[in-house]
């Protein structure tokens, strides 16, 4: 995190400004004014919590109340990674170890509930992540793809499809089988329907940090309490969903005093500024940005918006009121589906079909992972028929002529929640990492000499697009960018301690 203390600031005509949401960049922004002396700054958000697509809730273990996520799952990687910094530093990673879950394994299992030998498993995935490098090469190195246009799927199944030429029968199939529930997993890891959908000359754009991939035992939300301690609580305006923001016409605020920006809530409620550093999902940008703005953006803005996509991803979370009906050493439940033959079909005879996994996150709680199209379809559906299909999964690859139903299911939609429309960015096939740049660019009126918009979110970062520290990291720079405009700066002598923030520039 970046240390305040690093410099001297003194505040020249300390301006109003309005984030727009209370995800991890909103508050991350709000964080970062706090700890700069910006108290003249309120938070507008369309719900009725704060947090965006992080949020942890309550289930009930068999010891005792547990969390499970419904948003953001994982830190992903560690080194130079903001939000591994700020859960190590507040001990929220103090219970990773304690029941040492890593150490149980990931079991593969055919429909007609077969497991799969770990080193037919094992001979996949390392020929599966050679081709993987192969694929982010082409942006790293900046290399033409073997079709114009290419993706993801494309070229991975040309060259699957040429390895498992080398095999034959029941080997060949099995093979298979693992290979595409591994684009099922990449495709959910990226956010599209399938990994057809994502660019091959793009992919190499997001930056992988190093580092395993941990889960926040008390929760993610607890790195959420982390910022909002420097916030004052009554800069919150949960319920304040944004209808409109005027940034090109100057407007007189309520004290008199020329503002460059009006926003006004769907509640008739107006706020005057002199910046507004909007956060708002991409899937929302995609479905309002012309009419959420005024004057309308600019077309190329406009043009990268809806050139990125916004993909789904749900969980369904089922609270069993016993032990789970997996082997005590297991941890994840790989479903193999062959979805060959139903390519095409209706999903609502075959949309259980996408759910290719269930975590085993507590004793007595599965976690399974649906995402595109079928996620959006599952979204539809009432709880007691979502149930129905998970039992009906579970006891064909489990081999269970009956298994107890949950006493409870939660799960998500993030696709249907009017305030996300989706859960995460991915570049698509056409697009290109420079639509993100444009997103990104704040926009300043003409004959200003002060950006009245800015941009922040996982969606406004170049490399770390789709993570909570791409968030975090977009929501910091764009509030440090207000900082500077409005502060003299005095350096003070280097601190004794190592200071660095890890690369923080999301």
């Amino acid at each position: 995190m970046a240390d305040v203390g690093e410099t001297r600031c003194t505040v020249k005509d300390e301006p109003e400004i309005i984030i727009i949401g209370a995800g991890i960049s909103g508050l991350a922004a709000a964080d970062y004014l706090s700890r700069n002396g910006f108290y003249n700054f309120k938070i507008l958000e369309s719900s009725s919590r704060t947090g965006g697509r992080i949020w942890s809730i309550n289930v009930e273990g068999l010891n005792g109340t547990c969390k499970a996520e419904l948003g953001a799952n994982y830190i992903h990687g560690i080194e130079r990674n903001p939000i591994f910094q700020l859960a190590e530093e507040n001990n929220l990673l103090a219970l990773l170890n304690k029941n040492k879950t890593l150490s149980k394994r990931v079991v593969f299992v055919t429909e007609a509930g077969e497991q799969v030998p770990s080193k037919t498993v094992k001979e996949v995935d390392w020929c599966y992540g050679l081709l993987m490098q192969q694929c982010e090469a082409f942006f790293q190195c900046g290399m033409q793809t073997p079709i114009e246009n290419d993706s993801v799927g494309g070229f991975l199944d040309r060259e699957m499809e040429r390895r498992l030429a080398k095999h034959d029968g029941d080997d060949q199939y099995i093979r298979r089988l693992i290979f595409k529930q591994r684009l099922a997993v990449e495709a959910m890891i990226s956010g599209a329907d399938n990994m057809y959908e994502v660019s091959l000359g793009e992919l190499g754009s997001y930056e992988e940090l190093p580092g395993v991939h941990y889960a926040i035992p008390p929760g993610f939300e607890e790195v959420l309490e982390v910022l909002k301690r420097s916030i004052p609580k009554e800069n919150f305006y949960l319920n304040h969903a944004v209808k409109n923001i005027d940034w090109q016409n100057g407007v007189q605020g309520s004290d008199g005093t020329h503002k460059s920006v009006c926003v006004e809530c769907r509640n008739g409620k107006k706020f005057y500024a002199d910046h507004v550093i909007c956060t708002v999902p991409l899937g929302y940008l995609k479905s309002n940005s012309r009419e959420l703005f005024h004057p309308v953006l600019p077309e190329e803005k406009i043009e990268a918006i809806q050139r990125l996509e916004f993909g789904t991803v749900d969980k369904i979370i089922l609270e069993f009121s016993e032990a789970i009906p997996l082997e005590s050493d297991m941890r994840k439940l790989a479903l193999l589906w062959d979805n060959s033959s139903i390519d095409g079909q209706d999903l609502s005879s075959t949309w259980y079909k996408h759910i290719f996994s269930f975590d085993a996150i507590h004793e007595n709680v599965l976690l399974g992972w649906i995402s595109g199209k079928a996620a959006q379809y599952m979204e539809s559906l009432t709880d007691d028929e979502v149930i129905d299909a998970c039992m009906k999964v579970l006891e064909q690859f489990l081999k269970k002529d009956h298994i107890p139903r949950p006493r409870k299911i939660v799960r998500t939609k993030w696709h249907s929640n009017e305030h996300t429309k989706g859960s995460y960015t991915f570049i698509p096939v056409g697009g290109k990492v420079q639509d993100i740049e444009t997103l990104a660019e704040p926009l300043t009126p003409p004959n200003a000499d002060k950006p009245a918009v800015l941009f922040a979110g996982e969606a406004c970062h170049p490399s770390f697009y789709s993570s909570t520290h791409g968030a975090l990291l977009t929501g910091q720079q764009e509030a440090e960018r207000l900082v500077k405009l409005y502060t003299e700066h005095h350096s003070d002598p280097e601190p004794d301690d190592d200071s660095d923030d890890g690369g923080l520039a999301f």
